[in-house]
């Protein structure tokens, strides 16, 4: 078990939690900006731009936490338009997009690394 941190980046008594990693969490796909085109002579051109963190989307369970934590993941989401995203492979800027209720699904839009 590992914890996520997310913080706003102004000012806010109320916008820092530290989330356990649930069920349901996913961290975010790794993928490189990498694409494939046919040529008209049968081969392929390959264009191969790297990885960018602003490629990921983080889906984050908070199904069983206290109503407390929830209320304070969906302040995150209503107050700031960025937030700081600590987790095990490093800090990230990022936007908290959405928060489902019936799923109890928190979704942060990684932007840059922090």
């Amino acid at each position: 078990m590992y914890l996520i941190g997310l913080a706003a980046r102004s000012y806010d008594p109320l916008g820092a939690l530290l989330l356990p990693h649930r069920e349901g969490t996913s961290m975010g796909d790794l993928s490189r900006r990498v694409s494939r085109v046919r040529t008209l002579d049968g081969g392929v051109a390959v264009t191969n731009r790297g990885h960018s963190p602003g490629d990921r989307t983080l889906t984050i369970s908070l199904s069983g936490l206290p109503m407390a934590v929830v209320d304070r993941a969906r302040r995150l989401v209503r107050l700031h338009a960025s937030i700081t995203v600590s987790m095990p492979d490093g800090c990230f800027i990022g936007v908290p997009s959405e928060y489902v209720e019936n799923r109890q699904l928190l979704t942060i839009l990684v932007t840059e690394e922090a």
